[in-house]
């Protein structure tokens, strides 16, 4: 029952990859037609908040949220923030200073950063750091290191690329510690949420942030185009909504497990492979050599690795 649990999560944790491909695609491409980062950040959220808001009272459970939430208002608020909304900003910031597959690969950091940090937000068997788990995403990052190095020759400068990596690699910390931490929370307190109340409740938290964000964008480029509006409408209900409820189930259903949680966030190695199918047939950019293909292999044979079960005995290493 545990490896079909575990085989269930990976397969989630995958669909959640595909649609988080959207924010890299829809961000490069905006970027590129001058959409403002702010705008870009802020109306994601607040989007997201509108969508989920609407679809949790037509369930009956929007109440349930808000009442678990005004128990403990400033952790969502605190936490929320830093999901989506510090998160996003390195994001879509670092969007304005590389290309979309450079974002989605250097954000796959957040593999190991969610193995780093266990010892410093549990206290039980999670904070142990999987051994096994460690080098498997190591081998997944060694595949994204060859996939950027076949992309290597472009129209950046090496400044911008080293500012593009340097946010992104922050966004790779944050958002599982606040993705940790506030699974965390609603396990002290003993207060259950369905996976589309954690994604909403995060969303609500960053709302102040957020609406600070839109403030500056205005201040800085007046209102956004609806050519904006409506690209982030997409990366809201794709990434947003689809993306996150599909990746804080995968998450919940393994969430006891140190090693399997690592396993859940290793599936978001996938973005980088969609995002560069999505920018060669959008956006026009070139399909990579040999060393990306073979970045490829390496991506997907570490996360066959880690989703047969079976092979967790062969592989026990610590």
């Amino acid at each position: 029952m545990q490896a079909s649990q575990h085989s269930k999560a990976i397969a989630t944790g995958a669909l959640a990859g595909v649609f988080f491909s959207s924010t890299y695609i829809l961000n490069s491409f905006l970027a590129s037609t001058g959409g403002h980062w702010a705008w870009t950040t802020g109306l994601r959220t607040t989007l997201l908040v509108l969508l989920l808001g609407l679809l949790l009272q037509m369930q009956g459970q929007l109440k349930q949220l808000l009442q678990v939430m005004g128990t403990t208002i400033w952790v969502w608020i605190g936490w929320g923030s830093v999901a989506f909304g510090l998160t996003y900003f390195f994001l879509t910031y670092g969007a304005m200073f590389g290309p979309g597959w450079l974002v989605a690969g250097v954000f796959q950091f957040t593999i190991v950063a969610g193995i780093l940090i266990a010892p410093f937000i549990y206290k039980d068997g999670r904070a142990r750091i999987p051994v096994r788990a460690l080098l498997l995403s190591v081998l997944i990052l060694m595949g994204i290191v060859l996939m950027q190095w076949s992309q290597r020759e472009g129209s950046y400068t090496t400044g911008q690329l080293l500012t593009c990596v340097g946010l992104v690699l922050t966004a790779a910390f944050l958002w599982p510690l606040a993705n940790r931490k506030l699974m965390l929370h609603l396990e002290v307190t003993q207060q259950k949420l369905s996976a589309m109340q954690r994604v909403a409740g995060t969303a609500i938290g960053s709302l102040p942030f957020n609406l600070l964000l839109m403030g500056y964008g205005y201040s800085e480029a007046g209102w956004p185009s609806e050519q904006q509006v409506l690209a982030v409408s997409v990366i809201a209900v794709s990434s947003g909504v689809l993306g996150c409820i599909f990746f804080f189930k995968a998450m919940h259903m393994v969430r006891t497990d140190g090693a399997a949680m690592a396993a859940v966030e290793a599936t978001q190695s996938l973005e980088i492979l969609v995002t560069v199918i999505g920018e060669v047939l959008l956006l026009g950019i070139a399909w990579p050599g040999w060393s990306g293909n073979f970045g490829m292999m390496l991506i997907m044979g570490g996360l066959l690795l880690y989703s047969v079960p079976a092979r967790r005995k062969v592989l026990a290493l610590e």
